[in-house]
């Protein structure tokens, strides 16, 4: 182990209070900085706000929660990205001090602090919290560059990345502002070219954060506008970084017959992520790159990667053309038509219309559960622009189908209906829209037990 304050003989029985006690704990994080003493001393406080069956108990002031035993590993970073010496329980010198929150709230201060330090929290995700701290966006992208905890460098690109989303989200209207930050594309180029990581590694902390999870984060879920901004910053990514991605899809050239190694499987993934963001960009060469990487393929992997990029991002007539080819060389395999149908129901472009059409294919059959999945509940589930486009015709797909289904296989039908469950957190005309879907389906002539409870459950919920 890196961190050297576990200890044997150790008394872990608070930890005991994890089993017995409902909840995420959030552990609230608080830096000072004394300059003349060249002191840094951080303070952790813990909660954790009642779950469940506990509200009850909070509101009759019966529900006392004994603190967690939280560990909580950290490290500070100097000004240029080098990790400040710490010292550990026994005096040892290391780089990432693993703290044990106890109590409510400790703080520990740490010594020989030269400059105002800059936290990396919850190394190697030492505990399964909720880490608040107020990183200014110099702090995330320093992290996001320069950090040596692969885990922490990953979270900080993330969180920068859903920053910029969200300042270009609220900035649509205004071109002026609606750029990315110099400091945001400085570390994603930082993390492009740093020569310590691998190829795998580079793929995955350089994706940006799903739509699905960003929109989680809104107090009232726009998933369409989240979409177009989510897809510009892929554009103007892959236009400030077009030479250093343009390198990479030939550095990650496999000469090696295929294999299914994690060597390969990082160079095949920082490939396609490479061309996602050079296509996105309506960079030059972009969509003949990717109609001979879909020719010539030898995997699935990158062939599919390829239709995929075509479909969202490329020549409509090529990826017409791809589409038929694939359908016609897999036709027999039912697994890889599913994947063909669920490319297409998460394509941009994918409109309710379309995937009307798609249901009048002849591989298409609302008898067959896994085909449902991959057309449907991926159109509702993972496609924003489509399936809360603004003339809600997403919504009135969902209704027709929803009720289609419960006569031929309630349970499948039951579980798109959870589609809907948060309409309530939507804004204002999708939840209206989304509310009238609801009661549409609840209406509905004949009505399973599983669907009716599913609707029901939805709209008590919103009050």
């Amino acid at each position: 182990s890196v961190y050297s304050a576990r200890q044997p003989g150790r008394d872990l029985k608070q930890f005991r209070n994890w089993y017995s006690q409902a909840g995420t704990p959030r552990v609230q994080v608080k830096l000072d900085y004394d300059a003349a003493r060249q002191q840094a001393t951080l303070t952790l406080a813990q909660s954790c706000p009642p779950q469940g069956v506990e509200r009850r108990a909070a509101q009759q002031g019966t529900l006392v929660k004994k603190p967690f035993h939280i560990p909580v590993a950290i490290g500070l970073l100097a000004p240029d990205g080098s990790s400040y010496v710490l010292k550990d329980d026994d005096g040892a010198t290391v780089t990432t001090r693993l703290l044990h929150l106890t109590d409510t709230e400790q703080s520990w201060t740490f010594d020989d602090i030269a400059q105002p330090p800059v936290p990396s929290l919850l190394r190697d995700f030492s505990a399964p919290v909720i880490i608040s701290y107020e990183w200014s966006d110099a702090d995330l992208a320093l992290l996001s560059s320069k950090d040596s905890n692969p885990f922490t460098r990953w979270e900080a690109g993330q969180e920068l990345a859903a920053r910029q989303i969200f300042k270009l989200l609220e900035n649509a209207r205004d071109d002026d502002k609606a750029v990315l930050d110099d400091t945001f594309v400085a570390a994603w180029r930082a993390t492009l070219e740093d020569p310590s990581l691998d190829f795998a590694y580079r793929a995955r902390a350089l994706s940006l954060p799903s739509v699905g999870v960003l929109a989680e984060r809104m107090t009232a879920m726009d998933p369409a506008a989240l979409a177009q901004t989510h897809a510009r910053v892929l554009r103007d990514l892959g236009q400030a970084l077009a030479p250093q991605f343009s390198q990479w899809i030939e550095r990650c050239r496999i000469d090696d017959p295929y294999q299914p190694t994690p060597a390969q499987a990082g160079r095949r993934s920082l490939k396609n992520l490479a061309q996602l963001y050079l296509a996105a960009a309506g960079a030059q060469g972009s969509d003949e790159r990717l109609q001979a990487q879909f020719e010539q393929a030898t995997n699935m992997t990158d062939r599919i990667a390829a239709l995929d990029l075509l479909v969202n991002w490329g020549n409509a007539d090529m990826a017409a053309q791809a589409l038929a080819a694939f359908y016609t060389r897999h036709k027999d395999d039912p697994l890889v038509v599913d994947k063909w149908f669920a490319l297409q129901a998460r394509a941009r472009t994918t409109t309710a219309s379309d995937i009307e059409t798609l249901m009048k294919h002849e591989a298409f059959t609302m008898r067959t559960p896994n085909r449902v999945r991959s057309l449907l509940f991926q159109f509702a589930l993972n496609n924003p622009g489509g399936a809360h486009a603004a003339d809600g015709s997403g919504y009135e797909l969902w209704t027709r189908t929803v009720l289609q289904l419960d006569a031929i296989n309630p349970e499948v039908a039951a579980r798109l209906a959870r589609a809907m469950d948060s309409w309530a957190r939507y804004a204002p005309t999708q939840r209206e829209a989304m509310h009238r879907a609801l009661l549409t389906v609840q209406a509905g002539k004949d009505l399973s037990p599983n669907v009716r409870e599913i609707i029901s459950k939805a709209l008590d919920l919103a009050g």
